[in-house]
């Protein structure tokens, strides 16, 4: 999806000197491609979370009878009441108006850790200890899991170049992480931002979804939700929405 940003070179003021007429009408029909490719992709996207919701509520109800009132005071039960908080969180994303790609796109993260989390109250009740998940990739939560480390022994220390040390700060896919450690700007998710201009004109443009101010949006810093176990517990409360006005 937009791979490269291509589309951010249509929002930049590229018209002559002096023609203002023409440059408000390019700048108008840039707006317009802008929305109609935010809406094509929230669209899509708000399928998929469908479908994945779907079946998560389908792999929840059938796993109910194992987990009884009486287990959710233990771990178990602890894990199983998160998992179907999650699921409850990701419908009510789908369900809200006026969302964006990061609302849909962590709905689809929530829905996808309810199931890690019910396969981990699974494994407590057999008596085992649950593997932890791999991370999300931050620069698009969709994608394929973040790349492991690589194992083996503990190397020495070295000296490490920028590019590498980008790649290294945050979790990515490993399509992402070749993105960063060639110096190009990963596949990342979009949202839409609505940014103050002159003469007090707003315009909406999309960015990068962990470009938004964390005070206006709870998904920036935690990959759509993928790293906070309070994303739930946020949602149910309607605590996701503040600062959007």
């Amino acid at each position: 999806m937009f791979r490269h940003w291509w589309f951010l070179r249509l929002l930049g003021d590229r018209a002559g000197g002096g023609a203002a007429p023409r440059a408000r009408r390019m700048s108008k029909e840039r707006q317009e491609l802008v929305l109609r490719e935010w809406e094509t992709l929230r669209e899509r996207l708000r399928s998929f979370a469908q479908e994945r919701i779907a079946l998560v509520g389908d792999v929840l109800r059938a796993a109910e009878p194992d987990f009884p009132p009486q287990l959710a005071g233990g771990p178990a039960g602890a894990d199983y009441l998160w998992a179907v908080e999650a699921y409850q969180a990701a419908g009510k994303l789908l369900d809200e108006d006026g969302t964006d790609l990061p609302d849909l796109a962590a709905a689809v993260v929530l829905a996808e850790r309810a199931v890690d989390r019910l396969a981990a109250a699974h494994e407590r009740l057999a008596g085992r200890r649950p593997v932890p998940p791999p991370a999300r990739c931050f620069y698009y939560p969709l994608h394929p899991p973040a790349a492991a480390p690589k194992a083996g022994k503990k190397q020495a220390r070295r000296r490490v170049g920028p590019r590498e040390a980008a790649a290294d700060r945050r979790p990515a896919c490993e399509a992402c992480r070749r993105a960063v450690l060639a110096g190009e700007l990963p596949d990342v998710l979009p949202a839409l931002l609505e940014v103050r201009r002159a003469w007090h004109r707003t315009r909406r443009v999309l960015v990068p979804y962990y470009a938004v101010p964390q005070s206006r949006s709870p998904w920036s810093a935690t990959a759509c939700g993928g790293y906070d176990d309070g994303a739930p517990a946020l949602v149910l409360r309607g605590a996701h929405r503040r600062g959007r006005g």
